[in-house]
């Protein structure tokens, strides 16, 4: 009877944990397959109910065994109910796979703050250009993300040379050298090849791009003064695609691009190719080239290996050819005849490798490197500048999620080095190493305040030690309000790279020396207010942001060595300080959308009185409007304006004008796998040429004005998109 009574009792306990057991999910994007924190899992008829964390997962405790049909919504996602029969077989949480819908900007989930959150959660000011924007911009230029970025808020373009088409983009006023481009977390752009990057990175595989503007060192290091630029790609599917775009241009520009994506059980692709051509042309007529001749190629294969439903690895290779000429068109055409002329030929390699693996229910460990491989010969007239970069960013991290907090704890390790190939009587290399350590915590601490510190140390070689804390916080009074605040700290190694070399062609442009310089550092401040309201079927979003940076011990040219004609850069002894605000509007009325951003600018050095006050090449006023009618599978109509107001030019106190940039696109859908685009950019066709002559002197040595206006004029393009 004694054995008869433990084994009944045994038996009964057995039968109670069989009767309560826990229910684990996993829930994702079911084209990114990337995890969706904030979700709703709930079992209505139990009154039970969960939100997922930062990683994804969601756990409800003690459910009745048997099956349950469990709730899963999240706003910019379709809601789901699945049913699972529990007790479940091991503790593999399941997964689920929500679809993209309902309300775009809601649900969105970034990845620059790296603590996966929802972009309505996260404290720090961040602007998504979601796919609907990217679709529309690579119908524009499916060549490059430069138009993309070209029209959006608080972001200025400077074009830095006629003769190669470059241009470097300046967020809150500040040079192209201080925005750090990421690609999907990897820092793949900088150093030399900053002035051709975004001219080289084809849109067509990116998910989303993501802004944040103001001092973001302390995410990602060195290069984030101004902010950062992070470009997010496509993941595999489990519904094979293929996307072809063709193009061309009335003014002799042709593009082919390519995105494949496809995924079959535990293996994914995706492969992008991209190649485009553009003939050298004469748009004003003064014998030198406003479109310079190019030829560009792109080859991007990324294969995934999903190991389980907690780990992923993926290994991505990109290479990109580019060769751009241009100067006196005769010369251009027959290498033989006299006439000045430009010839840029440049290679990029890197490759990326991450594992991303879920460590226990919670926490998410990520692994990342990169490497990459630049080189680029730059002949401008009887000058030669020629060199190769290689840099390497390793990085692990972990992301943990406890309680209210969101933490990620890492670590990180760079290098960079540039070695001068031509033969160079004082060669310009340099040789970085950067070891960094970053902790960043989001506390939730009530409903409506959530507060995010932050701090990094970089000991970076030759400069020293950079500690680098940032603070922001977030407070939703109301349903309808929204109040951000934060700030940090910058840094930026010196090196011989901007806007300003790049147009020089770095002629005359000296080598630096550690020893007599120092590091440029920043102090960064934003605010902002964002309400939303829904008045019957129209949607107003209103976001009024202000922003202040100091920077400090800049790099500029010595006085003395520019009088002789040489480029010796030294620290600014007083700071350039750049404030200003920035407005946007958005409506949405069932198809129709408008959009329009202003930017005040107010960016001024402090160091030369001879000079004006105000930075060069900087609009103290900026206006982009925007609207678009679509009806989805149909047809879409888009209608955008820019004002660029009068900016100072650099060369004395002589200003440039203001400009107005109109442009117009129609798309129509006429099956389910063809779509037929015609877009005009520049319907004024403003040019540069046409206030001024840019090109003075002999053909043979002519002089450039700085240019801060476009030279192409009004061009058209017809687009044929085929969708497989």
């Amino acid at each position: 009877m004694k054995y008869l009574f433990f084994l009944t009792l045994l038996l009964s306990s057995a039968s109670a944990a069989v009767a309560q057991s826990p229910l684990r999910v996993l829930v994702r994007d079911a084209r990114t397959h990337t995890p969706l924190p904030g979700v709703t899992v709930a079992i209505p008829a139990l009154k039970i109910g969960a939100a997922t964390d930062a990683t994804g997962q969601a756990t409800l405790p003690d459910l009745p065994a048997g099956p349950q049909p469990v709730q899963f919504s999240s706003l910019g996602y379709e809601a789901q109910t699945r049913t699972f029969t529990l007790p479940q077989p091991d503790d593999t949480p399941a997964v689920v796979e929500l679809e993209p819908g309902g309300v775009e900007l809601e649900g969105v989930v970034v990845e620059a703050t790296r603590t996966n959150s929802r972009i309505e959660d996260v404290p720090v000011r961040i602007e998504v250009l979601g796919p609907e924007e990217l679709e529309e911009k690579t119908s524009m230029r499916p060549s490059n993300i430069a138009m993309l970025l070209t029209e959006a808020s608080g972001i200025q373009p400077q074009f830095t040379s006629a003769n190669s088409g470059s241009v470097a983009f300046r967020i809150q006023g500040l040079d192209g050298r201080y925005t750090q481009i990421l690609k999907d977390g990897f820092p793949l752009f900088g150093g030399f090849s900053q002035g051709l990057s975004l001219v080289q990175v084809p849109p067509l595989d990116l998910r989303q791009v993501e802004v944040i503007k103001g001092a973001s060192s302390a995410l990602y290091g060195g290069d984030a003064i101004a902010g950062l630029v992070n470009l997010v790609s496509k993941t595999p599917t489990e519904m094979p695609t293929l996307n072809l775009i063709l193009n061309q241009t009335q003014k002799g520009g042709r593009d082919l691009t390519s995105y494949y994506s496809g995924r079959s059980g535990r293996l994914g692709l995706t492969l992008l190719a991209s190649q485009s051509t553009q003939q050298a042309r004469d748009v004003s007529g003064d014998g030198f080239t406003d479109l310079p001749q190019v030829q560009l190629a792109t080859v991007n294969p990324r294969l995934y290996f999903y190991a389980t439903d907690s780990t992923t690895l993926y290994a991505g290779l990109t290479a990109t050819v580019d060769t751009r000429n241009g100067g006196y068109l005769p010369a251009l055409d027959n290498p033989t005849a006299a006439g000045y002329t430009e010839r840029n030929r440049s290679e990029r390699y890197n490759t990326q490798l991450r594992l991303d693996s879920h460590v226990g229910h919670r926490r998410l460990l990520t692994l990342k490197n990169s490497v990459s491989a630049f080189t680029r010969q730059l002949q401008a007239g009887s000058s030669y500048f020629a060199g190769r970069q290689l840099s390497t960013y390793s990085e692990a991290s972990l992301l943990v999620p406890a309680g209210t907090h969101r933490a990620v704890f890492g670590a990180n390790f760079l290098t960079d080095r540039f070695t001068e190939t031509d033969q160079a009587l004082t060669p310009r290399d340099y040789d970085y190493q950067t070891v960094g350590l970053f902790a960043q915590d989001d506390w939730r601490l009530r409903e409506n305040l959530t507060l995010q510190a932050g701090l990094r140390a970089d000991y970076q070689r030759p400069y020293g030690l950079f500690v680098l804390p940032r603070f922001s916080a977030l407070y939703k009074p109301a349903e309808w309000l929204a109040l951000r605040a934060g700030g940090g700290f910058g840094y930026k190694a010196p090196t011989i790279f901007s806007s300003t070399t790049e147009q020089q062609a770095y002629v005359g442009v000296q080598a630096l020396n550690p020893a007599e310089l120092q590091a440029e550092t920043s102090r960064g401040l934003n605010a902002d207010v964002n309400l939303r309201h829904r008045f019957g079927g129209l949607n107003v979003s209103l976001n009024q942001a202000v922003f202040y940076t100091r920077l400090i011990n800049t790099l500029i040219p010595d006085p003395v060595t520019f009088a002789q004609g040489l480029t010796r850069y030294r620290n600014a002894p007083t700071p350039i300080t750049s404030r200003g605000l920035e407005t946007n509007l958005r409506l949405s009325l069932d198809a129709l959308q408008v959009f329009a951003a202003y930017t005040l600018t107010d960016a001024r050095q402090t160091y030369d009185p001879t000079q004006p006050a105000t930075l060069p090449f900087v609009s103290r006023h900026r206006l982009v409007l925007t609207s678009v009618y679509e009806q989805e599978k149909n047809f879409r109509i888009g209608l955008e304006a820019t004002y660029n107001s009068p900016q100072y030019v650099g060369e004395g106190t002589r200003q440039g004008r203001g400009f107005w940039l109109l442009g117009a696109l129609a798309e129509k859908t006429f099956a389910p796998h063809f779509a037929l685009v015609l877009n005009v950019e520049n319907l004024l066709d403003v040019r540069q040429t046409r206030f001024e002559q840019v090109v003075t002197g002999p053909i043979t040595q002519p002089t450039f004005r700085p240019l801060y206006a476009p030279l192409d004029g009004i061009v058209g393009n017809v687009l044929l998109k085929i969708t497989l």
